[in-house]
């Protein structure tokens, strides 16, 4: 009898040495130029997210997505989702804890060969997956914990690559690099179970190259503001978008090919030159000025917050961080202060699926940002973030079943403290990780509250006023 020794060893994708090569240098020099946002749609085992994390790129920066079985309970493995919400079923392992996330991909990876247990080489390693169960749960474990390590805080949903392209490709900050299936309903034979094991399935459309490539390079990708990099593998010549690298004779009369919607920018990233990105972002003031920085604030003083476009948050942004923008947000908001704009900050409802933070699982919202006009006496941030935790803010922003689901707001910050004093008494800090470049990358949160904006004023001013006199106290010592 064949002994397998490592079947649980699935964490490598289609990509080879040269592939990889080619993509570590594009993806590398593409964080140090600007890039703030790696999309990874069909995700299958996340080789490009490796890829993308080894070379630098945080993992609150990584997004990923696919419609197979496979992907998603290995992407909630790594990013601290319940499998329940998976509601998996395998028939003949109802005794299996298929909310176990090692358990669930070995019992997959058994009823997946066990549709070609008609040939020698399946039969013989399904009939040692069976009688060396715990060996390689236990493998498929510790792959997994690796996996957690080097992605945990990245992004996963189990979602249709068009949906996922629908919220990306309109931003300039994104880079996509996506590996679609190479041959009609890919994700369907190569996860196959032969309908042994199920799960709530999204909705998705079945990918066909010779018209899914089509339509993905020649049609959404080929304006889109975001830099795209697809996986083909094609005819010479018949390319759907423009190719940057070409490996020869994969299959008879079929090459691999790695193109692109901006192959200029991609050969200048190949090669670490400098590259010139998509037109300026719009930025567009709002009408009227920002708060003063000696306008005085009292409790008869009216907070207000209204949505606003991308292009006023980053006006703002660009103005009151020294020209550094950072991340973009789905959701713009606006402080004001008795009429007067006090501050710009942003959500990003994406992260409402992850609730992964502290030790219990709870269901986030993400507080992309938050900048402020100067104040001569006042710690205005601290008012911003009072108000971005109240629900009477974000339920006109979400959808009723996005407002449904949150229950805490979270925000991450590079710091060169272990702790932001900005946050103290707000947010609590519930992660702190090293970071080779700032020192620290701090991951606060707060649940909700139900707190008014003009009783989040009241509070302010009173924490304000406490933190004044035991300051001036203290410079008395």
């Amino acid at each position: 009898m064949a002994r397998f020794q490592n079947p649980g060893s699935f964490f490598l994708g289609t990509l080879v040495a040269k592939e990889q090569a080619f993509l570590k240098a594009v993806i590398e020099n593409a964080l140090r130029q600007g890039y703030t946002r790696f999309i990874e749609p069909c995700a299958g085992a996340f080789a490009m997210a490796h890829l993308a994390q080894s070379v630098g790129w945080p993992a609150d920066q990584i997004d990923t997505s696919d419609v197979s079985m496979f992907s998603s309970i290995m992407g909630y493995a790594i990013t601290g989702q319940d499998l329940a919400g998976l509601r998996l079923e395998a028939d003949g392992y109802e005794g299996e804890d298929l909310t176990d996330p090692a358990v669930a991909l070995w019992t997959h990876l058994v009823l997946r060969t066990a549709t070609k247990a008609g040939k020698t080489y399946f039969a013989e390693l399904l009939h040692d997956l069976h009688k060396r169960q715990e060996h390689h749960v236990g493998v498929i474990r510790k792959q997994l914990q690796r996996a957690k390590e080097l992605l945990s805080g990245m992004r996963y949903r189990p979602l249709c690559m068009w949906a996922h392209l629908t919220e990306v490709l309109s931003d300039p900050e994104a880079l996509v690099c996506i590996n679609p299936p190479t041959y009609t309903a890919g994700f369907e034979k190569w996860y196959d179970t032969g309908g042994r094991m199920r799960w709530k399935e999204p909705p998705y459309e079945i990918f066909d190259p010779e018209t899914g490539l089509v339509k993905l390079m020649c049609q959404w990708a080929k304006d889109a503001k975001a830099l795209v990099i697809c996986y083909e593998e094609n005819e010479p010549g018949k390319t759907a978008g423009a190719p940057v690298f070409a490996r020869f004779g994969v299959r008879q009369n079929i090459n691999v090919y790695l193109t692109t919607n901006r192959p200029d920018e991609v050969e200048a990233l190949a090669r670490g030159k400098k590259i010139v990105r998509p037109g300026p972002v719009a930025m567009e003031p709002l009408k009227g000025p920002p708060m003063p920085a000696d306008h005085a604030i009292t409790e008869r003083s009216r907070v207000e917050v209204e949505s606003i476009t991308r292009a006023n948050a980053l006006y703002y942004r660009s103005i009151w961080t020294h020209n550094f923008a950072g991340k973009s947000a789905p959701i713009n908001l606006a402080l004001k202060v008795d009429g007067y704009l006090a501050g710009v900050f942003g959500y990003d409802p994406g992260w409402l699926n992850i609730g992964r933070f502290g030790q219990e699982e709870r269901t986030a919202l993400l507080l992309t940002y938050g900048v402020t006009t100067p104040h001569n006496t006042l710690r205005m941030g601290r008012l911003l973030s009072m108000a971005a935790l109240t629900r009477a803010v974000i339920k006109p922003v979400l959808s009723p079943l996005e407002y449904e689901k949150v229950e805490s707001v979270v925000t991450a910050m590079l710091t060169s403290k272990p702790e932001s004093k900005e946050e103290r008494g707000i947010m609590k800090l519930v992660r702190r990780a090293k970071d080779s470049k700032m020192g620290y990358r701090l991951t606060y949160e707060a649940p909700l509250n139900d707190n008014s904006l003009q009783g989040v004023l009241t509070e302010w001013l009173r924490k304000e006023a406490q933190w004044r006199k035991a300051r001036a106290k203290s410079m008395k010592k």
